[in-house]
């Protein structure tokens, strides 16, 4: 009896044993490719860079073609600093699942503005697709400012902003509204687009760490599939949430609603010596 339940035991560390090293190939591989696809999506936007500036200092273009290219430059930019900031996101995930080594001080932000400002950044990306990117301003000018970590937070939105450029249709409209919700003292931003198809099957796996649909694979091959997921882990860090649907002109919603001062106290808020100089 002893020497029987002696190898079921060596069996089931066995079986365990096979299963940890299969997880950790399969974890290695999905780093491998990750990396290879960073790597990718970097190279592009920073060739492009380089091959407009070439284009400008050989003198090659006029004047308004030349405005032309500098918006180029800087919607290439754009995205290089966006993935960049989601690399690190990504980097810090992998080895602290509550992104601990990123609480940063509290600061109180107003969405409104930061949503502009990221539409402001994103908007030569989209004129590339003609693609329009508008903030309604109302109700949400109104809303109180939310207490968070600002620049977790505008990368949640900034990854919400790109994705619907990146597969919004062609010569369609991005819309950004939101409201102050009192009953629940948050605040909801909604960011609206005609994009690709989501089947309910995608929609229940869309923040997933790595999920894409097969329509976003065929539009970009080279995609990660890490943007959702780092903005919900970010808005999971603010008490907050975030959800996708569909309204009734059947464009896709994603929604994040941030409470108004739900880590108050929990963390370090920035005081008057903190302060530094913010463009936003």
């Amino acid at each position: 009896m002893n020497v029987q339940s002696s190898e079921e035991q060596m069996a089931a560390l066995k079986e365990e044993n096979r299963k940890l090293r299969e997880e950790l190939d399969r974890r290695n591989r999905e780093r491998i490719e990750y990396l290879q696809n960073v790597s990718h999506q970097l190279v592009a936007p920073l060739n492009a860079i380089k091959w407009h500036i070439e284009n400008i200092t050989s003198a090659r273009v006029g004047v308004e073609r030349a405005q032309k290219v500098l918006r180029s430059v800087y919607s290439q930019a754009t995205i290089a600093v966006h993935l960049a900031k989601n690399f690190a996101l990504m980097s810090n995930l992998e080895a602290d699942h509550a992104l601990n080594a990123l609480l940063e001080p509290l600061e109180p932000v107003n969405l409104c503005r930061l949503l502009i400002n990221l539409s402001d950044d994103f908007q030569p990306q989209g004129w590339d697709r003609e693609v329009q990117i508008g903030v309604e301003a109302r109700p949400l000018e109104s809303a109180p400012d939310v207490l968070v970590i600002k620049s977790l937070v505008s990368q949640v939105f900034s990854n919400l902003i790109e994705n619907a450029v990146k597969y919004a249709s062609k010569a369609s409209a991005i819309v950004i509204d939101g409201s102050h919700m009192p009953t629940r003292e948050a605040v909801s931003v909604n960011v609206r687009n005609y994009g690709i198809p989501l089947k309910p099957q995608d929609m229940e796996r869309i923040f997933e760490r790595g999920y894409r649909t097969q329509e976003a694979k065929n539009m970009y091959p080279a995609g990660t599939g890490f943007g959702l997921y780092i903005a919900k882990k970010i808005v999971q860090l603010h008490e907050g949430t975030i959800t996708v649907s569909f309204d009734d002109r059947r464009r896709i919603v994603f929604t994040v609603t941030l409470p108004i001062r739900a880590l108050e106290g929990k963390t370090k808020e920035r005081g008057p010596k903190d302060d530094s100089p913010h463009r936003r």
